[in-house]
């Protein structure tokens, strides 16, 4: 089962280098953001948190989010990302056994979430965090062992988030060989964009 990981989608951004909101883009024919909340929904994660801020009435409006989804809006989203992450964070249940942390702008897929649980639940370290890896270069989403919700909740931009609790725990941190380019992909710029749309629809 892997309805004891709950998940934090962070959608929160002003998007700044798309020009327009990611959460918006196409993907598959829908909002980029409800690819991401379907395909975390079907990997089993409860509940599944996702961070609005900028522009949040029009991506909320835009997209589909019923429980065990749970719509968070960040006031302060323009502090940065670990804001984001800390209002998520926040309104998780303790008794989580993990939690997937991951952004708008890496689609992932249901699969992908899948063995990253599988992974975690084999050897079920409560401090561990697991990260996927293709051909070499590690990804996202990465998986938190429930032991570090404390840490995510108290994530500060200025020790650089998310990146300071992987630091610190990169003696229990596993990587996970998968076959998804797409865990190493970031949607920041119109050209990654177009060029990720492209690689989709070959696949």
């Amino acid at each position: 089962m892997s309805g004891e990981v709950a998940a934090i989608v962070l959608a929160a951004g002003e998007s700044t280098r798309m020009g327009r909101p990611k959460p918006l883009l196409d993907w598959g024919g829908k909002p980029l953001l409800q690819h991401q909340i379907d395909e975390l929904s079907g990997a089993g994660c409860d509940p599944l948190v996702v961070v609005l801020g900028n522009q949040a009435p029009t991506v909320r409006a835009a997209i589909t989010c019923d429980a065990p989804c749970r719509i968070v809006v960040n006031a302060a989203y323009r502090n940065g990302r670990a804001s984001s992450l800390r209002a998520g964070a926040a309104v998780l249940p303790d008794e989580r056994d993990a939690v997937v942390v991951t952004s708008v702008d890496g689609p992932c897929s249901a699969d992908t979430v899948q063995r990253l649980i599988t992974a975690w639940r084999e050897q079920p370290g409560s401090r561990d965090i697991v990260v996927p890896s293709f051909e070499g270069k590690n990804g996202h989403p990465a998986l938190f062992g429930g032991a570090l919700l404390g840490e995510l909740r108290e994530v500060q931009e200025a020790t650089e988030g998310l990146r300071a609790v992987r630091r610190a725990h990169a003696d229990t941190t596993r990587f996970l060989n998968v076959d998804d380019p797409f865990v190493t992909l970031n949607l920041n710029t119109p050209e990654a964009y177009e060029a990720a749309r492209a690689a989709d629809s070959d696949r």
